[in-house]
């Protein structure tokens, strides 16, 4: 089984780091039981974070915890993981997110107001402006929702946005509930807000090792947040070639026919 996690670990980062996907490539998206059964894969036998956050320190009343990025350690503050286990805890009980995985949600990106970032971090050394950005009250994230789910026609009846319309949500680190942005008429993918600079971003990713767990509708989810872009692998032959998020689900669907053998 380890050539297929090899595979798996490959292809998951060629997934969410090679770049976007287009309306037009039909290899970019999948079924929702496609993305059930790779989800599935994952969180029972995928490859984990290979640096993951590991805020343990938090729910013994510290303040801060060790964290790391790019090699370089730092206190981090509890308040940040808090507010983003709620960001995701209000994603996934509103239905417009259902899985914390490449093909799903997967990576949120930081912003933070436009004079905010001039007055305060613009002349900052690079390797210190994510560890100031987590104690900063401005601060946002973007979250790309549904990013590889088929098409679905809009929600005309109740109003209500669910799972398999790709959104754009803004999570915010001063209380206030995650909100959507609103969907563009022509169906395009969500622009980020003007007014802000991006910077840095954390990764998610599902597993039942994960150090973080929320309760969401009485299911536990449990996974793995990371500051690196550490799914990062060199790509294989075969993954080169081919559309990322296929190969990804190719790999994971050639081991769930492997599992169901009977032996």
């Amino acid at each position: 089984m380890s050539r297929y996690k090899f595979i798996i670990a490959t292809a998951l980062v060629i997934a969410i780091f090679q770049g976007n996907g287009y309306a037009s490539d039909d290899r970019w998206f999948f079924t929702a039981n496609e993305i059930a059964d790779a989800h599935r894969y994952q969180q029972q036998f995928g490859a984990r974070l290979r640096h993951p956050l590991r805020p343990q320190d938090c729910s013994y009343g510290h303040k801060e915890f060790s964290a790391t990025y790019q090699g370089k350690q730092f206190a981090a503050p509890c308040r940040f993981i808090a507010e983003t286990l709620r960001q995701l805890r209000e994603l996934l009980e509103s239905g417009v997110a259902k899985y914390l995985f490449p093909l799903d949600v997967g990576h949120a990106e930081f912003g933070v107001p436009l004079e905010v970032w001039n007055g305060k971090y613009a002349r900052l050394p690079r390797e210190d402006v994510l560890p100031a950005l987590l104690h900063e009250p401005t601060l946002v994230a973007i979250y790309q929702t549904a990013q590889h789910v088929a098409p679905v026609p809009r929600n005309t009846n109740s109003g209500k946005d669910v799972w398999g319309e790709r959104r754009n949500a803004i999570g915010f680190y001063d209380g206030r509930r995650t909100e959507l942005l609103p969907r563009p008429l022509d169906d395009a993918f969500p622009c980020k807000p003007e007014g802000f600079h991006w910077s840095g971003g954390v990764t998610l990713l599902a597993h039942y090792l994960g150090e973080l767990q929320l309760i969401v509708d009485e299911t536990v989810v449990v996974f793995d947040m990371s500051f690196d872009d550490d799914r990062a692998a060199a790509p294989t032959q075969s993954a080169v070639f081919s559309s990322p998020s296929r190969v990804y689900y190719s790999a994971v669907q050639e081991e769930l026919d492997y599992l169901r053998i009977d032996r």
